[in-house]
C-alpha cells in the first residue's frame, strides 16, 4: 500500500501531542506542508510560527528545550541543515538539547525545484554534529516509529522525512524499531545491500530483479543512519564478496562513507561499493526520472550490481 509520508507524519505527530503535553510544534512558514496542521488545530497554544528565519527557530528550540519542553521543528530540509548549520551545531548539538529537527523532503524530493531545494548533503552535515542522532524512515510505519523514538530520545535528533508516496516495507507484526539497530528485510547469499530511507523499496525491487537472474541478495535496512549498527555491519561483511551501500545522497561523507570508516581498520572478506549521487551533480526534473539518471532506480541498481558480480 502506498502512503503519503506527510499525512502519516501529521497523524503520528498529533497523537504524540495528545500523549505528551511537553511536545511543541515550531515552524518556519512551512507547518501545513510539513504535516503539522492537525497538531496546530488541536493544540494552538503549543505552536510557534517563526517565519522564514531558521537560525532564529533553532535558538528558540534550544531555549524551549532548556526550559523542559520537547520542541519539534519542521522545515524544508536544506533550510534546517545548511542555512542554520552553525546554530544546530552550537545551540542544539554542543548543548545536547532535546530537540527534534524534521527535514521535510530529504534527498532528491524537491528535484523539480533544483539544487537549492534538494538535500543530498544533509546526512554529511548532520553526522558531523556531536550528540546528533539521524533517523531516516522509508515508509509510513518507520515514520511513526522514528517520530516516537525521536521525541523519547534524550538529546538532538535529525529526522529525514520523505516527500513522495511510499510503499509499505514488510514488517513483522508488532515489530518495534530501535535507535542504532538495523533489520534484515530479505535474505540472500551473493550480495549484501546496505540501505536506508527512500532507497529501501528501490533496493528490494532491485533484489527481485537480480533474483530472476540467479543472483541472491540480502537487504539490510538502517532506520538509524547515526549511530550506525556497527557490529551488524562488520559481522555481515565477513560473509559477502560484494557489499553495496545505496543512498539518495552524494557519495561524499554520507552513509556509504560512514560504513567505509567503520570498516577502515578491520579486515573483511569483500569489497564495498557505494551507490549514490556524484558530487557536483545538478539535474532538474521529475523525481523518478532523476533517480534513473543518477543510477538509483531499481533497474539501474540491479544493472550495476549484476555488472559488479560478473567482473
Amino acid at each position: 500500500m502506498l502512503r503519503d509520508p506527510r499525512k502519516v507524519f501529521e497523524a503520528a505527530f498529533a497523537k504524540i501531542g495528545e500523549e505528551n503535553a511537553l511536545v511543541l510544534a515550531v515552524s518556519c512558514d512551512s507547518a501545513k506542508g510539513a504535516g503539522m496542521q492537525t497538531f496546530i488545530d488541536q493544540f494552538p497554544k503549543r505552536y510557534i510560527e517563526v517565519g522564514i528565519s531558521e537560525q532564529t527557530a533553532i535558538g528558540i528550540c534550544a531555549g524551549l528545550a532548556e526550559s523542559g519542553f520537547k520542541p519539534v521543528l519542521a522545515a524544508i530540509t536544506p533550510f534546517i541543515t545548511m542555512r542554520a548549520y552553525e546554530q544546530v551545531r552550537n545551540d542544539i548539538g554542543y548543548a545536547n538539547m532535546n530537540v527534534t529537527l524534521v527535514g521535510s523532503g530529504g534527498g532528491l524530493a524537491y528535484s523539480t525545484l533544483g539544487s537549492s531545494h534538494e538535500a543530498i548533503e544533509d546526512i554529511a552535515l548532520m553526522r558531523t554534529i556531536v550528540h546528533m542522532v539521524i533517523l531516516a524512515p522509508g515508509d509510513g510505519y518507520e515514520i511513526e516509529q522514528a517520530l516516537k523514538l525521536a521525541v523519547e530520545h534524550k538529546g538532538p535528533v535529525y529526522l529525514r522525512m520523505p516527500r513522495h508516496p511510499l510503499r509499505d516495507i514488510p514488517t513483522e507484526p508488532n515489530e518495534k524499531l530501535a535507535i542504532g539497530k538495523s533489520r534484515c528485510l530479505r535474505q540472500g547469499k551473493d550480495v549484501l545491500f546496505l540501505t536506508y530511507g527512500t532507497m529501501i523499496n528501490e533496493v528490494l525491487d532491485a533484489a527481485e530483479i537480480l533474483q530472476s537472474k540467479g543472483i541472491s541478495a540480502r537487504v539490510e535496512s538502517f532506520l538509524t543512519v547515526k549511530p550506525l549498527d556497527a557490529n551488524t555491519i562488520y559481522n555481515l561483511c565477513q560473509s559477502y564478496d560484494h557489499i553495496v551501500s545505496v543512498e539518495e545522497h552524494v557519495k561524499t561523507a554520507g552513509f556509504g562513507s560512514y560504513i567505509s570508516e567503520l570498516l577502515a581498520d578491520k579486515p573483511f572478506k569483500g569489497k564495498h561499493h557505494i551507490l549514490g549521487v556524484e558530487e557536483g551533480s545538478k539535474r532538474v526534473g521529475p523525481y523518478q526520472e532523476i533517480l534513473e539518471v543518477y543510477g538509483l532506480s531499481k533497474d539501474r541498481i540491479a544493472q550495476t550490481v549484476e555488472a559488479l558480480i560478473k567482473q
